[in-house]
């Protein structure tokens, strides 16, 4: 009796150490974390209630540094593990392909989503220089590299304007932006919990919702999260505890407005917010993992890494092979690595 019962925790306990998490990426473009930190307190206020009442484990990466100046040099190593120039080589070749971070997630059995709020219309659909990922790889990538769903195209109707060429827009920077009297990002967050809530538990799910709530020249905006994301994240806690992985990152920091002329602006640029938090059951039957995450919060990292991390949590437990550049967060980084090992550019480089 007692050796039957020993197999099977040790049984369970093998299945939690292999359990692969559904994952949530909640980008906030444009927000460093010392933003986030001053006009959204009351999201860390959630964050650590939860972890507080146990079930959760939440990491703050302090040394999460860009690659790029904008969204594009730093979403293209996110997303496809390579630097843009790589990735527009690559998609201007013969084969015109490059495999993304949604197709690792479907080859192991996750439903995916790509809801980004497109801010400045989509007459560039077609062009190389678009400034958002998901215009970017419109029709540039197979079924197999694309999400399985792309809502990210109701920002292409007609009935939503561009913002930046018309004061009526909804989407101009610096204007109030809400839909039937209700904000843009909740109806973006209410798809986001739709989603999840709208597959049965044992379908895996992947998905990334980019919202520009701090994409504007006054830095005042972003405050407005701090009314819907507390509860948009206890909605959805008891997911968060068990078997949900949630990113909340952003591509860089605050950047295009006054405060970049002051050096402390600057700064802020070069340092975007990144929190992780997983299920404490799978950071505790991953104790190497979890103590790699703890000291990794003080150690310089980029989006090389952290592509690298969601491939380890797609193919979980296998890890992709790391190199200078790249690796999942659940080894060490080295306490001593450079800028130049992490392909920090000089100009962006920031004391870790």
């Amino acid at each position: 009796g007692g050796g039957a019962a020993g197999a099977e925790g040790s049984a369970h306990a093998n299945e939690r150490l292999n359990e692969r998490l559904n994952v949530l990426v909640l980008m906030l473009d444009a927000t460093s974390r010392s933003h986030l930190g001053r006009m959204v307190p009351r999201l860390f206020d959630a964050l650590n209630e939860l972890q507080r009442g146990g079930g959760l484990r939440l990491y703050d990466f302090r040394g999460y540094s860009i690659v790029g100046y904008n969204s594009m040099p730093n979403m293209a190593p996110f997303l496809v593990g390579s630097d843009a120039a790589d990735l527009a080589a690559a998609l201007s070749s013969a084969a015109k392909e490059a495999p993304t971070i949604w197709a690792d997630f479907k080859r192991h059995g996750a439903r995916t989503f790509l809801l980004e709020e497109i801010h400045d219309g989509c007459a560039d659909l077609a062009q190389g220089g678009t400034s958002s990922a998901s215009k970017y790889f419109h029709g540039r990538a197979s079924a197999a590299n694309a999400p399985d769903h792309a809502p990210w195209q109701i920002f292409c109707q007609p009935e939503l304007r561009p913002c930046c060429d018309d004061p009526a827009s909804i989407l101009r920077p610096g204007r109030r932006q809400c839909i039937g009297g209700v904000d843009l990002h909740a109806h973006l967050l209410d798809y986001t919990r739709r989603f999840w809530e709208g597959h049965p538990p044992q379908q895996r799910l992947m998905g990334l919702v980019n919202l520009m709530t701090a994409h504007e020249h006054f830095m005042t905006r972003l405050g407005i999260l701090d009314t819907d994301l507390p509860p948009f994240l206890q909605g959805l806690a008891h997911r968060l505890r068990s078997d949900t992985a949630l990113l909340i990152i952003s591509d860089h920091g605050t950047h295009g407005v006054w405060y970049n002329d002051f050096a402390i602006g600057q700064a802020e640029h070069r340092q975007p917010a990144f929190l992780l938090s997983l299920p404490e059951r799978f950071a505790a039957a991953n104790p190497a993992g979890d103590g790699a995450l703890r000291r990794n919060q003080a150690r310089r990292l980029t989006s090389f890494d952290v592509h690298a991390t969601l491939q380890h949590l797609a193919a979980w437990p296998t890890m992709p092979r790391p190199s200078l550049e790249a690796t999942s967060l659940f080894v060490d980084l080295s306490p001593n690595r450079t800028c130049e090992q992490a392909r920090v550019p000089a100009k962006f480089c920031i004391e870790v």
